[in-house]
């Protein structure tokens, strides 16, 4: 199986919104789950010239999962948590690690 790692991207979550439903998400992944990850927060961007200024992403958290390939990530992802929260501001980015 490949792995792949799931980004929860936009803006801040509102306390409460979705987390209470992530729990049996997770769960519904059974063997898939490879790491439930993390939330993220206070992101910092370094350059290459060693300046630094504020994350200009939204990504609010990761997970890593295994699937035999990207389709069948996208078919347990899209009932996931965070996709119902506000009126399409959220999303899951999804990419696929290299071995």
């Amino acid at each position: 199986m490949k792995k792949f790692i799931l980004f929860y991207k936009g803006p801040a979550i509102p306390p409460g919104a979705s987390h209470e439903k992530w729990p049996a998400w997770f769960n519904k992944l059974g063997d898939k789950l490879v790491d439930m990850g993390s939330p993220m927060e206070n992101g910092l961007v370094l350059h290459s010239d060693g300046s630094t200024s504020n994350s200009a992403t939204e990504f609010n958290g990761y997970s890593i999962i295994q699937a035999e390939n990207i389709n069948a990530v996208t078919n347990v992802v899209k009932d996931h948590p965070i996709l119902s929260v506000g009126n399409g501001e959220y999303s899951v980015e999804i990419f696929e690690l290299a071995r």
